[in-house]
């Protein structure tokens, strides 16, 4: 196989298959060049193992050697003159990273995500409600997926009742973008959410409550004190990207590969106690990843797998392929089997000091937004002539069912 000859990231022909460049790369040439759509060329990671340690290896760095960097072809229709909310840039590297994520560490936990787990129950099984009123079909997408995780958002931000309508119809406009969306729309939609997110700080310090957002404004560090408004904006914003659009695509990619795989759906089905392992298998066998979300930049060079990657260079590190690799899931890694019991091996989530602080959260919400609407609707089928046709969306970072139509 002529790697070189490939541009990256590879095509996809059937979704949730990995195409076979993957597999070869694993088995021969773990550490790579690929060639991008902007005629660039990056270092593509492909191994369980080396994912895990570039992911902890402070010389692969998120900030971009703008000089020695590939450019990536994104799609999006750049301006200069975009209006940009600049957020995140104090909290993406250490030391402001390290900072941030030890104070939000003490708010954000799993066992405050355990703790939410019966306001999920009851927001799921009130959509459960109201789609079973309907006259038996739903686009499980926009009517189920994308609504139960921006509940759950408010939830955590504590957002009032008569604030959530608003709130929901900006975090639509900055997370359900696609390719056709250009870099201003998308910065409009940044700032519109920044202006949001800096008069619910505002409220939210004449009135402090019980939320996630209340106690990350008390909340301080010992050595830098407490959270900075622009800290605060990019924590509302991140919570929104990751917490609201990935656990939404990722429950939508979850039903399509259910669907897809009749007898994975009728196992769960019958056997409700395999959901904790199912959704870590769901994770790793329908992620969400096109290829281009982990992008790292090395500061200095280095060698990964008797492989020397020069400083400044662009490095993919591939999760979904970490994800299929033999050596640790078995020579039937591209299987889909909710009982395989993979516990936490999977790295949807990250690794390292970038994993996801809502992992344990967006667990619980998968875990019962499947069961409950596989308990509550036993005849669950998708409604029309194929999957394989199914629309398919990406913003490029994601890859999911734009439409998701099924009857009960």
């Amino acid at each position: 196989m002529d790697i070189a000859d490939r541009t990256y990231p590879f095509t996809r022909h059937v979704p949730f298959q990995m195409p076979e460049e993957f597999a070869w790369l694993r088995a021969n040439r773990p550490v790579s060049q690929v060639r991008l759509e902007s005629g660039d060329t990056a270092w593509l990671i492909t191994r369980y193992d080396d994912v895990r340690a570039a992911l902890t290896d402070q010389r692969f760095s998120r900030t971009i050697n703008r000089e020695g960097a590939a450019r990536v072809d994104t799609g999006f229709q750049a301006d200069a003159s975009s209006p940009v909310f600049n957020f995140g840039g104090s909290i993406s590297e250490p030391p402001g990273h390290t900072r941030w994520r030890r104070i939000v560490n003490q708010a954000f936990t799993a066992r405050q995500a355990e703790a939410m787990r019966g306001a999920i129950a009851a927001h799921t099984d009130e959509l459960l409600d109201d789609l079973a009123s309907r006259d038996g079909g739903f686009d499980l997408m926009a009517d189920y997926a994308y609504k139960l995780p921006i509940r759950v958002i408010c939830d955590l931000l504590g957002l009032e009742d008569e604030a959530r309508p608003e709130f929901t119809a900006l975090a639509a406009q900055l997370t359900r973008r696609d390719m056709q969306s250009s870099f201003i729309e998308f910065g409009q939609a940044l700032q519109s959410i920044g202006r949001y997110a800096i008069g619910l700080i505002v409220r939210k310090r004449q009135n402090l409550g019980d939320d996630l957002l209340s106690t990350l404004i008390g909340l301080r560090d010992e050595d830098d004190g407490r959270l900075n408004n622009e800290e605060l904006v990019s924590t509302v914003i991140l919570l929104l990207m990751a917490g609201y659009e990935s656990t939404a695509v990722q429950l939508g990619n979850a039903f399509y590969a259910l669907l897809r795989h009749p007898e994975q759906m009728r196992r769960l089905r019958a056997e409700p106690e395999l959901i904790q392992g199912a959704v870590e298998e769901i994770l790793r066998y329908a992620q969400m990843g096109t290829g281009y979300a982990i992008a790292k930049f090395t500061t200095e060079d280095l060698e990964v797998s008797g492989t020397k990657i020069p400083a400044g260079s662009t490095v993919f590190v591939s999760l979904a392929s970490a994800n299929r690799d033999e050596k640790i899931f078995g020579d039937d890694a591209a299987v889909f089997d909710v009982g395989r019991g993979c516990a936490h091996r999977q790295t949807a989530f990250g690794h390292g000091p970038h994993f996801c602080l809502g992992a344990a959260l967006a667990r619980a919400e998968m875990q019962e937004g499947i069961a409950r609407m596989l308990a509550r609707f036993p005849d669950l089928r998708f409604d029309g002539p194929d999957l394989d046709g199914v629309p398919l969306a990406s913003n490029l970072f994601t890859f999911y069912p734009a439409v998701l139509p099924v009857r009960v």
